[in-house]
């Protein structure tokens, strides 16, 4: 009887380590066939005999082959119907060694870059045949993005290191991204012409730090640069403010210059231009077309030499329309226009920023703060309609309010405007830093949009990027980090 007992204790410890086993081995097979079907590279598998035991999804579009027609098929056979140019496996038989050819297939004409790997089993015989098929077009198209990447890589960083070592402005530029490398490269180009510059973009762009470096690159940067905020200046001031004024009294004689004659020989920065009335519109727009103006209580000319660097975050163009601004002046204006990005477009600026203005108010306050990741995955992910001015001022908030050294998400104070995403904070590995974030964000958002769209085409268009990079992106991101 105790026999028995045990011997049926035992089947069934059997039984469950053979479940066990099975559901590994299923669960196993289930992950092979799902990483096969969603690799990007087609893939075909033969048995000893070169009979296709295996393809998937990439190789049935690469090929025009449907699964049906060639699972079970000898791989010559296709051959022989003219499917296929020739049989990578067949060569890798005679040779026993992994070989690349150049195959062919009619029903699509399209070529591919082969490459097929012998499987051996424990008696020294090839069991397996796997091949591994690249468009040799999508190969091209990969190669020829590279170069330019590349190139322009290159292009952007000679551009950064030119405008960063100019010996007027060294150390100054905390610019990353390529918008604004360009604008800068733009801006050094043009400040060694003489000539009148309108500079737009949204408030706290940084405007007056482009203006200043125009100046400071100019053949005028050993002069005056002036700035004046035309929306603080009201108008019954103006005059006396642009352009000076004289007065007699029993006192004697006084006299006053104006912003414009303190500028003479430098630059003026008229910022907030679209703010003027149309009468400042029309004084300002003689003394531009003159270089000479009067000062208020003279008969006396002034003759002026003065660079004018106007700016504005209002649509000029929409003004003259409207018959709020001259058009006269905006064609005096605008002899060349520079518009600055929003910090929210220039996404690769945002963190070496707040780096720059955590590392001056750690030393205003005497404090030794950083940015955790999730407090830079906020600040990465902020609309910024203050932009860069916002920044600042949220960076000095968090370094004053926050407890501790380390600033999190909710010492930053930041609203979320009303279409943010549901995208989540990835949780990081003790060995992961920014580079991982920002990675596992970007999976988050290419699965987002792919789901949305439906196709990786439409998807890669609306992101601004090519169907191939998305496709690079998202299965080295997923390999690397799974399905978030």
């Amino acid at each position: 009887m105790e026999q028995n007992i045990i011997s049926s204790k035992n089947d069934n410890d059997i039984a469950g380590l053979l479940k066990s086993r099975n559901e590994s081995l299923e669960n196993k097979n289930r992950m092979l066939t799902a990483f096969l079907e969603n690799s990007p590279d087609a893939i075909q598998i033969s048995d000893k005999n070169l009979i296709t035991i295996m393809v998937n999804k990439a190789y049935e579009v690469l090929t025009g082959i449907n699964r049906a027609e060639q699972i079970g098929v000898p791989v010559m056979d296709l051959v022989k119907k003219g499917l296929l140019s020739e049989s990578c496996a067949s060569i890798v038989k005679k040779t026993r060694k992994p070989q690349t050819i150049i195959q062919t297939f009619s029903r699509t004409q399209r070529s591919a870059h082969v490459t097929c790997s012998p499987v051996f089993g424990d008696d020294g015989e090839i069991e397996y045949y796997i091949c591994n098929d690249r468009d040799i077009n999508e190969i091209n198209s990969l190669h020829m993005e590279l170069k330019e990447t590349k190139a322009l890589s290159d292009h952007y960083r000679m551009e950064l290191e030119t405008l960063r070592n100019n010996a007027h402005v060294r150390n100054k530029l905390i610019i990353e991204d390529r918008s604004m490398i360009d604008v800068f490269a733009l801006a050094n180009k043009i400040s060694k012409v003489d000539t009148t510059i309108l500079l737009l973009g949204e408030t706290g762009v940084g405007k007056d730090e482009l203006s200043k470096y125009i100046h400071n690159n100019s053949p005028r940067r050993n002069n005056a640069f002036i700035s004046v905020n035309c929306g603080a200046i009201a108008e019954s001031q103006f005059e006396s403010a642009l352009f000076g004024y004289e007065t007699n009294s029993g006192y004697g004689k006084k006299n006053k210059p104006g912003l414009f004659e303190i500028a003479d020989k430098g630059t003026l920065f008229l910022d907030e231009i679209g703010e003027l009335s149309l009468d400042m519109q029309k004084k300002l727009l003689q003394v531009l077309q003159n270089k000479s103006f009067i000062r208020t209580g003279s008969t006396k000319t002034v003759n002026i030499d003065v660079r004018i660097i106007a700016a504005t975050n209002r649509d000029l163009d929409e003004m003259v329309r409207e018959g709020q601004f001259r058009e006269d002046l905006f064609y005096r204006l605008n002899v060349i226009s520079v518009s600055v990005p929003p910090l929210r477009s220039r996404k690769n600026d945002i963190i070496p920023l707040a780096n720059h203005f955590l590392s001056i108010f750690n030393k205003k306050y005497n404090m030794e703060k950083t940015l955790s990741p999730k407090a830079n995955y906020s600040l990465l992910n902020y609309d910024w309609p203050g932009n860069i001015r916002q920044l600042k001022n949220t960076i000095e908030h968090a370094v004053i309010l926050s407890e501790g050294d380390i600033i999190e998400p909710e010492h930053l104070a930041l609203r979320l405007p009303d279409n943010h995403t549901n995208v989540t904070v990835p949780e990081l590995k003790d060995d992961e830093g920014l580079k991982e974030l920002l990675e596992q964000t970007e999976l988050q958002y290419l699965n987002m949009y792919y789901e949305k769209y439906g196709n990786i085409r439409a998807a890669a268009k609306r992101l601004k990027m090519s169907p191939t990079t998305f496709l690079r992106h998202k299965t080295e991101f997923e390999n690397k980090y799974g399905k978030i």
